[in-house]
């Protein structure tokens, strides 16, 4: 099949990059730099999971095909090629009329339910299960478990917001530098035509530091 073909020699460009190490048997570890796959061409399974899921070998494991000399479609599946298409239009397809012919019922026409807009914000992250608590981020590192430092009096097991003692007052250098500074932001921030509330939370912070 030709979108086929494309993508097989779209996933041979990037195998290019991979390079096969041979195990044992038809199994090989695959690297390119520090990244690595365990490639099994028997039964057809790649680390990356891309080949089990798509029925498609993927870049890994066209790196092993390539380098023992096989023949790349001995390992694509069978409903990829062209019999399986044929076997699939082999019977005949029947005409229909269009609706103005088709036969009148006593019954109600079938309506899609109608949309009720929720009153709260629409929720766009997935709902974690149980065998999420250990990975909640892919970007951040989890601070749980962490003992917390308070940036106002140096003391550990509370932060800044929760702290008891007097909030340190700065000394007239470092005061002026902060004005200088934040004087600075509120310059670029009215150019950019940011929200009020930003600016606002802004000044609120440096009240605290004075």
């Amino acid at each position: 099949m030709p979108t086929i073909r494309k993508k097989l020699e779209k996933r041979a460009k990037y195998a290019r990059d991979w390079r096969p190490f041979w195990s044992a048997a038809s199994k090989y570890e695959v690297m390119c730099g520090l990244d690595k796959f365990v490639v099994d061409l028997s039964t057809g399974e790649c680390s990356c999971r891309r080949w089990q899921m798509s029925a498609l070998p993927c870049p890994h494991a066209i790196s092993c095909i390539t380098f023992k000399g096989l023949d790349l479609e001995l390992f694509m599946d069978d409903h990829y090629k062209k019999d399986a298409y044929l076997r699939c239009y082999q019977e005949v397809i029947h005409p229909l009329n269009g609706p103005d012919l088709w036969e009148r019922s006593q019954y109600d026409d079938v309506m899609p339910p109608s949309y009720r807009r929720p009153s709260h914000r629409p929720v766009k992250k997935r709902k974690r299960g149980p065998g999420d608590e250990n990975n909640r981020s892919q970007t951040h590192i989890s601070r749980k478990g962490q003992i917390h430092r308070c940036s106002n009096c140096g003391a550990l097991g509370h932060k800044k917001s929760g702290c008891t003692k007097p909030k340190k007052k700065l000394d007239g250098a470092i005061k002026e530098a902060f004005d200088v500074a934040y004087n600075n932001i509120y310059a670029f921030y009215a150019a950019q035509k940011t929200p009020e509330r930003i600016v606002e939370n802004m000044k609120q912070q440096r009240f605290e530091l004075g």
